[in-house]
């Protein structure tokens, strides 16, 4: 009985390695343009059907080594602490958005400048759910001039639009341009403190329009 528990705890083992060497090789593939499942065998060192038993077509596995991008992605942010008060962790989350892509232009590319997009990844959801809660803050705080879901749509385009130009070489992260675009779209957002005039927020309760956009989609 103890041979054939080893034996099995092997084969997961090697079957949990085969799938991180596929998941590897498709990344480095992906970053570098699209891939196909010749290319994939071939720089991981297994068949089709190996691929197929893992994760059933080249559609999910590509969602897949989306998802784990975004996980490390939100990893990332959760592994910071932001600043406690709501509007400055938002400022904060703007910094830290850009920053990610910069550090990681391979894995921001692949996680919003694909063609072909499928539907937002668990993980890419997580991670927009995130951006959200931290705008709902500043609603609970009083401070949020418009709806949560308009306010979130309109913080992640802002953030994506200034990452992917940056990430795209088009002008330097030290450019005047990038703070200037962050503070006023939080000013534009957000009422000073003590300020009462903010407006009562908007689609707390409805569907998350935004969440469906990211991930390129």
């Amino acid at each position: 009985m103890a041979s054939r528990t080893a034996l099995a705890r092997s084969r997961d083992s090697e079957s949990a390695a085969t799938r991180q060497t596929i998941l590897a090789a498709a990344e480095e593939l992906l970053a570098r343009g699209d891939l196909s499942i010749r290319q994939l065998c071939t720089r991981a060192g297994v068949t089709p059907p190996t691929i197929y038993h893992h994760f059933g077509d080249k559609d999910a596995l590509i969602a897949r080594v989306i998802d784990d991008c975004f996980a490390v992605f939100d990893q990332a942010l959760a592994n910071r602490r932001p600043p406690t008060e709501p509007v400055e962790a938002l400022r904060w989350a703007f910094d830290r958005y850009v920053e990610y892509g910069l550090a990681h232009p391979a894995h921001y590319r692949l996680m919003f400048q694909r063609c072909n997009a499928r539907p937002a990844t668990p993980a890419g959801l997580a991670s927009y759910d995130r951006l959200r809660r931290m705008v709902a803050a500043i609603a609970d705080a009083g401070r949020l001039k418009d709806g949560v879901e308009e306010a979130t749509l309109a913080c992640w385009c802002a953030a994506h639009g200034v990452t992917s130009l940056l990430v795209g070489g088009y002008f330097p992260a030290d450019d005047p341009a990038v703070a200037l675009l962050r503070d006023g779209l939080i000013t534009q957002l957000t009422t000073a403190p003590g300020d009462r005039r903010a407006r009562r927020p908007r689609g707390q309760k409805g569907n998350r329009h935004g969440a469906s956009r990211i991930g390129g989609e």
